[in-house]
């Protein structure tokens, strides 16, 4: 109850149209649309994802990060349960960072990132999305889509990004970029048909328009990848999203 469920429905339609079209095209890339049912103005019905904790659940347990979090549940860095995972984690993390990139999803504290007992990611709850954000539209979050320092200590152990896992998050993230490109109109005219619904995220701005150039039709598919390369490259080295988790620490204590 409190929030507007039809806009969480848009945000997952187009996650499922991505996770259908990575299957399509046989590209491993993990995305979890779970179900959402608006029953009334500002409530709704929202299914679970399971077998999950947010992160800022995980944070309670240790004072670790992800990478002694993920050596804790699924044991030694090499073994083979530990690299299963850190896959898992991997075609996640691109799968959302391709679906971020279209959607613009903020409010991405730690309360709305899941990961599931086999080391994958899954956001949740995208009450901000396209053109607004939370705090009056400050716009704080300012990467493509996020990767913190946690993160990219199970992407990149090399820390320069020169680690063979590195490379594999940049290709799948290219390859799932690429494959949506293909499918631009249709993804876009799915965002067009709730346009006229009154919903938050088309109260500012020129979310269809930006919507648009975020996919670079005027591009080659090399620029494109060449793009979507720079994109996973400016996200790795954003401070503002280590400072966003802050504000949300101190602001409502949810756990960094």
């Amino acid at each position: 109850v409190g929030d507007d469920c039809r806009q969480d429905v848009l945000a997952l339609q187009v996650i499922s149209l991505l996770r259908d079209i990575f299957e399509a095209v046989g590209l491993n890339l993990y995305l979890f649309p779970y179900g959402v049912l608006p029953t009334g103005p500002e409530r709704g019905i929202i299914e679970v994802v399971p077998n999950t904790r947010s992160r800022s659940q995980m944070g309670e347990t240790t004072d670790g990060g992800l990478y002694e979090i993920f050596q804790q549940d699924f044991g030694t860095v090499g073994s083979p349960s530990f690299e299963a995972a850190r896959d898992n984690f991997i075609i996640s993390a691109a799968g959302y960072a391709v679906a971020s990139l279209l959607l613009q999803p903020k409010d991405r504290h730690n309360g709305n990132l899941l990961f599931d007992n086999v080391g994958r990611l899954v956001h949740i709850d995208f009450g901000f999305i396209f053109e607004i954000s939370p705090g009056g539209n400050m716009r704080f979050e300012s990467a493509h889509f996020k990767l913190s320092h946690e993160m990219t200590q199970l992407l990149d152990p090399s820390g320069v990004m020169k680690s063979e896992t590195w490379n594999r998050f940049l290709s799948l993230c290219v390859k799932g970029y690429l494959a949506a490109r293909r499918h631009m109109d249709g993804i876009i005219n799915t965002v067009l048909m709730m346009l006229d619904s009154g919903l938050p995220c088309f109260s500012r701005g020129d979310p269809i328009g930006n919507l648009r150039k975020r996919f670079h039709p005027e591009m080659t598919e090399r620029e494109a990848a060449n793009f979507m390369i720079r994109t996973c490259v400016d996200a790795y080295n954003k401070w503002t999203t280590a400072g966003y988790d802050l504000i949300q620490y101190l602001q409502q204590g949810i756990e960094k």
